[in-house]
């Protein structure tokens, strides 16, 4: 991927379509394969597996998400706002066990193909994915998986930056811009991808030197090597989750900035963060 990528509310690939099923592919990237879902009541979805070579992650937009966790099937709910991280080899499966909808984003990081594996399902045929039965033994105890909470906030002049997840392989924050702060610094991430999913109120976008406004429901994702910014669109507040793969020490940063949120800090922090001024 050599361009940035935006995909409005319902504009995702789809790989299932149904009253009680949708699901659409955001992104097929190496580094991240993400989708959105709509479960309906009762709906069951991906029954109890295993990773080796990857974290998998759910955030949970509306409703309540049931999580499926280690071998003896422990359900775990999880509300609207929650994020998930499962890391490789920790059993899980999921499933919408309320009377009500819930719809939530799956991320993969690394990829390894997940949106590959979604089309095969789709199109009835085979594909090979890093996706097992639960094993007898090798796997992680249930309690390395991370359900909800958060690292830390930083807060500081209309922005709120609360970091929820951070591996080496992925980075996930939950950020909120007033209407009116200046736009984020132009810049650069040379090595790794930036991705964000617009959950409230509308963002807009510079990259590449090309505006674009991504609406409630709206992802965007934009590659290493090309120049972007960012603020709320309009006059009212934007939420939005961002996410790094691989993190490239983007917790690391946000803790530089939160002891001295200066401009004298933010230089320092950037030093250990792959992102760089644009010209």
């Amino acid at each position: 991927m050599d361009s940035s990528v935006l995909i409005q509310k319902g504009e995702g690939e789809i790989v299932g379509d149904m009253p009680a099923r949708r699901v659409e592919i955001l992104s097929d990237a190496d580094v991240l394969n993400a989708t959105w879902s709509r479960f309906g009541p009762g709906r069951e979805g991906a029954d109890l597996h295993i990773h080796y070579e990857h974290n998998d992650l759910f955030y949970v937009l509306d409703g309540t998400f049931t999580l499926r966790l280690g071998i003896e099937d422990r359900q775990v709910a999880a509300s609207a706002g929650t994020l998930l991280r499962l890391p490789p080899r920790v059993i899980h499966g999921f499933r919408n066990a309320s009377d009500s909808e819930v719809r939530f984003l799956n991320f993969h990081a690394p990829g390894r193909q997940f949106a590959e594996y979604l089309r095969a399902m789709r199109d009835g045929r085979s594909f090979s994915y890093d996706q097992f039965d639960p094993p007898s033994d090798g796997w992680r105890p249930p309690s390395e998986a991370k359900i909800g909470g958060h690292e830390f906030t930083f807060e500081h002049a209309g922005l709120s930056v609360v970091l929820l997840a951070e591996v080496d392989e992925i980075a996930v924050c939950e950020t909120r811009i007033d209407g009116g702060v200046s736009p984020s610094p132009r810049h650069i991430h040379r090595a790794h991808t930036e991705s964000f999913y617009v959950i409230e109120g509308s963002v807009r976008f510079d990259v590449g030197g090309e505006e674009s406004v991504a609406d409630a429901g709206a992802w965007v994702q934009v590659p290493p090597g090309l120049p972007h910014t960012f603020a709320a669109s309009g006059n009212g507040p934007a939420r939005f989750l961002n996410v790094h793969t691989p993190s490239s020490g983007f917790g690391l940063f946000l803790r530089a900035l939160l002891e001295s949120p200066s401009d004298e800090a933010s230089a320092a922090a950037q030093t250990g963060f792959d992102q760089v001024p644009a010209a």
